[in-house]
């Protein structure tokens, strides 16, 4: 969506919001954002899916708020024109997101704690209102996709080791699957906001992939960057029923190197070259399994 379109429904829906400055935020699989005068958001899904799950992200984000995490989330406001969706906007939080400042969350030790205390809160929500997606049937729905339109053009080295990684994870989903909670699912670095200042997470953005699923998927980007010891640090203030080890096992064989499969499928359908750093990241977490 064009800048000029997006202001131009701000003011068309929100006459009384002067637009001192704006800056927006296209590159996102989901939503075109636009930031006004640095207060307040606009996110406007890009496509009718988008929309129908925005919904349920609304109630996850009620519920949520009552959890009271130490983390900002945002409040969201939804805006229809006639019984169309079109946008939903919510005030400006403050931070940075890691995807655009990388940073060393190993660097303060409190960034752990604040990780596991909001995913240990989220996932106690009472989620009957959610969907769940990560079916067996979507994992073996997206092995086949990369073997139809990414596998030409890997090494066969890299081609098995996405077999085997795939393999291992189907052939033990029917143990996996028992476990279920209300999860983000798609805690990348893009959705998770730093504070320079404070040098500590601020705050969690962006729930539009929240579903019923399996706890352990939501460590996957904390793995996938900062590696199994950092993610058995963030572990240790995550309180669960489940073993803790049978969430890490999960998530160091499967979860914690999936995130490449997407990236991939993604550089090849819209003709961009393949992140070969990626590639290298996964072979070492590969490596790692047992």
């Amino acid at each position: 969506m064009r800048k000029e379109d997006m202001i131009r429904f701000v003011r068309r829906t929100m006459p009384k919001l002067t637009i001192d400055t704006s800056e927006i935020k296209t590159n996102g699989w989901d939503n075109d954002i636009l930031i006004v005068n640095k207060q307040q958001v606009f996110r406007f899904p890009k496509t009718d899916q988008i929309r129908d799950q925005i919904k349920g992200e609304c109630v996850l984000l009620r519920q949520l708020e009552q959890k009271k995490p130490a983390l900002q989330i945002p409040r969201y406001k939804l805006i229809y024109e006639g019984k169309t969706l079109r946008a939903i906007t919510y005030p400006f939080m403050s931070g940075e997101s890691l995807n655009e400042h990388p940073v060393d969350l190993r660097r303060n030790p409190e960034n752990a704690q604040l990780l596991g205390d909001f995913l240990m809160k989220l996932h106690q929500i009472a989620g009957g209102f959610l969907p769940t997606r990560h079916t067996f049937c979507y994992w073996q729905v997206l092995l086949e996709s990369l073997r139809k339109k990414v596998f030409s053009a890997l090494r066969d080295e890299e081609c098995q080791a996405i077999e085997d990684v795939f393999t291992r994870f189907l052939n033990r989903y029917t143990a996996f699957s028992k476990t279920k909670a209300v999860i983000h699912g798609d805690l990348s670095a893009s959705n998770i906001l730093f504070d320079q200042k404070t040098n500590r997470i601020s705050g969690i953005i962006d729930f539009t992939d929240g579903q019923i699923g399996d706890p352990a998927f939501d460590f996957a980007g904390i793995y996938w960057n900062y590696g199994p010891e950092y993610t058995k640090e963030v572990l240790s203030f995550y309180q669960t029923d489940e073993s803790i080890d049978e969430m890490f096992d999960r998530l160091s064989t499967f979860y914690g190197l999936q995130p490449v499969f997407h990236e991939l499928l993604y550089s090849v359908e819209n003709n961009e070259p393949i992140d070969h750093t990626q590639l290298k990241r996964f072979m070492e977490l590969k490596q790692m399994i047992s």
